[in-house]
């Protein structure tokens, strides 16, 4: 039986006025882990900073920077909330810290080739080779390190004399999806027992509702904190009442953020709730379509998607080059072309994400790295000019005309980025090599794909392209900045994708998207990144001063392995999808892909052609996978999109995979995209399941922002509720070669099958569905 309390929020809104870029933007509730200090950039968060002022609380070590504007933290080792108050240019405010428990482990490692510098990385350290040395401190030969980790699962290795080796006393381990292995390190026992949650209820006249789900234990809320935007909502703007409503008075508040969490009852933390309040409602699809959390992404390599104009298809000619290496035609032509069909639309697509259109070299390259191919810049990263298309892709009156077309359409265009490097015959680099670092290290070392976290503001993709040196060159920032303002004036696109963030320094990111408010004040514009790393390297660059999202890789690399599995157990993703909510907010902007134009292709590993393991590389040139063997191949694809679509952030359809489009890695994964008669009957069927996932993404704001709860993670069956007030949404996922039923409580008397309209009575609170084989359902409760 699930405890219900509910929490009643009053609510008269004030509408905002102001229209100024604000001085203050919302903080996040601030995770700390305990025993290790965390410092807040305050100027993520404010533009401008006068003075600070910061009251001392119990169990947190605060010290600040008034020259660097940095916060620093530290709390003690017990799982709370606290509440930190600060007077920041004479505004008072509250930032909410949550601190999490971390557990001791021990590495350990006895050396039986005479090492004497060992090291272990790991996610939990963003993969230093220096920062976590072993050692042998009482001579028993065995090396140790503890290290204070989260209680979940981590991939690791040891770094023995700059040998990376995985720990061979740990029968344990998983590839890396670059032909390597990590070990695995498993503390999720450790894991305390997940409390209950505060779940949206309903909306009517100014009430918004929520209700508290007691887990297992049935333990109740203790202690309830809400905060609007940065002020803590105080008890004398709210009551509780006997029955366990609370109210809360909205009269001086408008419109903004609304975060509510607390304690239970066995002193473990309530995950946080978060409701958008919009033009003096709960944000939604009906009157905000084009906002971000609505957005269907489309993204497509403009080379590989369609030819529109043969007069510019011009390809490199040498020996050794291989056709998946070269241009294939693609360019802005085809994609107007497309957009005149109405192609994206019928897919259900609202935003398209183009590939860089820099003008790229003439000639092809050959890759530093064994076996040394040759490559030419086909897909845009190889930039030669700041502010020129490539005539292979087209003109910028085709590019005006692509956006403004897709605008009519009420599509929005974002532009990918590159701002990390440059090719070698960019007049940049020519021009001014100062602003750009040394492929050798000090040591001599080649600094090229040196992924460690000591090197990655520093190496080179290649030794023909090289990184900028934003740290010693500022100018160098200011010139790329502007670069950047140039495409989005010129061609009134609507964001980035930004390539390559971790490599680039803080600086860069909080210059352009302060240049980006200034010269776009009332006008959204979407930045999204690419970041593998660490959850909190990840989050590091989200945030008001920098990014609105990255890529949410902790769900994909999670999820995609039962998703394309024969024998799925979706017990461990659950897990997953909790931790995943609670790092990066119930409601977030992240990016939720199936595949990439970096990772193997979904199709291919779900048909039993590619492995985990493989070299994709390797594979797309010498073994490449042949057309799709399977039908469950594709259902399993769509299963996969099911679940994207289903959870917070923005689903991103990689071009191809609405179609099931085969491949491996790396350039197999960017294949020709297929249209009209080259489709088959499968590929039409996964087409149309794609298309109705997309629309009901957009029509349904429950699946974008409502709370998740899971009812079931057990084997080939996922079935999740989303509660975003008056709408409710159960989504179950059968990713197994059985029918699988299901029998379920829930508080409410109808269910309506969105996909076919069927009607399905609840009896005594309990419904029960038979979901067939490879299959999705989305139901709305009435």
């Amino acid at each position: 039986m699930r405890k219900t309390i509910f929490i009643i929020v009053i609510i008269i809104f004030i509408g905002c006025t102001n229209n100024n870029i604000p001085t203050v933007s919302n903080f996040p509730t601030i995770i700390l882990q305990s025993g290790i200090e965390k410092t807040i950039d305050l100027t993520k968060y404010i533009s401008i900073i006068k003075d600070v002022t910061i009251e001392q609380v119990e169990g947190i070590n605060i010290s600040y920077n008034a020259e660097t504007k940095l916060l620093k933290l530290k709390a003690d080792n017990n799982e709370q909330l606290i509440v930190l108050p600060m007077v920041i240019n004479g505004e008072h405010l509250s930032l909410l810290l949550r601190v999490n428990p971390m557990i001791a482990h021990t590495f350990t490692y006895q050396p039986n080739n005479n090492e004497s510098n060992i090291v272990v990385m790991g996610q939990f350290n963003d993969w230093s080779r220096t920062a976590l040395p072993l050692y042998d401190k009482d001579n028993n030969g065995i090396y140790e390190r503890t290290v204070y980790l989260k209680p979940q699962r981590h991939e690791y290795k040891f770094v023995l004399d700059g040998v990376e080796l995985i720990d061979p006393a740990n029968p344990v381990f998983i590839s890396n999806n670059i032909g390597g292995w990590n070990s695995i390190l498993d503390l999720s026992e450790f894991k305390s027992e997940p409390g209950g949650k505060i779940i949206k209820e309903k909306w009517e006249k100014g009430m918004l509702t929520y209700y508290f789900v007691s887990p297992q234990d049935q333990s109740s809320l203790e202690e309830l904190i809400l905060i609007h935007d940065n002020s803590i909502i105080d008890s004398n703007n709210f009551r509780i009442a006997e029955n366990g409503l609370i109210s809360v008075d909205y009269l001086k508040l408008g419109d903004g953020v609304l975060r509510i969490t607390g304690i239970d009852t066995k002193n473990r933390l309530i995950p946080e709730n978060i409701t958008i309040v919009k033009n003096g409602k709960p944000l939604n699809q009906v009157d905000h379509p084009q906002d971000w959390h609505f957005a269907v992404l489309y993204n497509l390599m403009v080379d590989r998607f369609l030819d529109g104009d043969k007069s510019n298809t011009v390809q490199v000619k040498t020996n050794n080059l291989s056709e998946l290496a070269n241009f294939n035609g693609g360019d802005l032509a085809g994609i107007i072309q497309k957009l005149e069909e109405g192609y994206f639309s019928k897919l259900g697509i609202n935003s398209i994400w183009l590939s860089p259109l820099n003008k790229q070299p003439d000639s092809a390259y050959v890759e530093w790295i064994p076996p040394n191919r040759k490559y030419t810049g086909y897909h845009g990263y190889w930039p030669i000019a700041p502010r020129t298309i490539d005539p292979r892709y087209g003109t910028e009156t085709e590019l005006k005309k692509l956006v403004e077309l897709a605008h009519s359409q009420n599509i929005k265009v974002i532009l990918d980025f590159v701002s990390n490097h440059v090719h070698e015959e960019h007049p940049y680099f020519k021009e001014h090599r100062n602003w750009f670092g040394n492929i050798e290290l000090p040591n001599g070392e080649i600094n090229i794909r040196n992924w460690s976290e000591e090197t990655r503001l520093t190496t080179w993709f290649d030794e023909f392209i090289p990184s900028f040196d934003y740290a010693s060159a500022p100018e160098a920032i200011d010139q790329v900045v502007d670069d950047a303002i140039w495409w989005l004036e010129t061609f009134d696109l609507d964001g980035f994708r930004q390539d390559a963030v971790k490599h680039v320094p803080h600086a860069f990111w909080k210059k352009l998207t302060a240049e980006m408010k200034v010269k776009f004040p009332k006008k959204h514009l979407y930045q999204i990144g690419e970041t593998f790393g660490s959850d909190e390297l990840i989050l590091d660059y989200v945030n008001p001063g920098e990014l609105d999202a990255q890529f949410n890789f902790a769900i994909y690399f999670n999820a995609r392995g039962p998703f394309t599995s024969d024998n799925t157990d979706f017990s461990n993703l659950a897990k997953i999808i909790e931790n995943n909510l609670s790092t990066y907010q119930p409601i977030n902007l992240m990016g939720n892909i199936t595949s990439s134009h970096d990772q193997l292709r979904f199709i291919g590993i779900a048909d039993g052609q590619v492995s985990f393991s493989d070299n994709g590389t390797e594979r797309a040139f010498s073994n490449p996978p042949s057309a799709v063997k399977h039908e469950s191949s594709y259902a399993k694809l769509a299963n996969f999109y099911a679940f994207n679509v289903s959870i917070s952030g923005v689903p991103v359809v990689y071009y191809g995979e609405e179609i099931g489009l085969m491949g491996a890695g790396d350039p197999g994964n960017r294949r020709p995209m297929r249209f009209n008669t080259d489709i088959n009957e499968n590929e039409i069927k996964l087409f149309n399941k794609i298309t109705e996932l997309n629309k009901l993404r957009s029509k349904y704001s429950a699946l974008a922002l409502g709370d998740l709860e899971i009812i079931k993670a057990e084997g080939p069956l996922l079935i999740l509720q989303k509660s975003y007030f008056n709408e409710k949404i159960i989504v179950a996922i059968n990713n197994g070669s059985l029918e699988q039923s299901i029998e379920a409580e829930i508080r409410y008397g109808k269910l309506k099958n969105l996909l076919t309209d069927e009607i399905r009575f609840i009896n005594d609170r309990k419904f029960a569905l038979n979901i067939p084989s490879y299959s999705y359902g989305f139901y709305k409760v009435l």
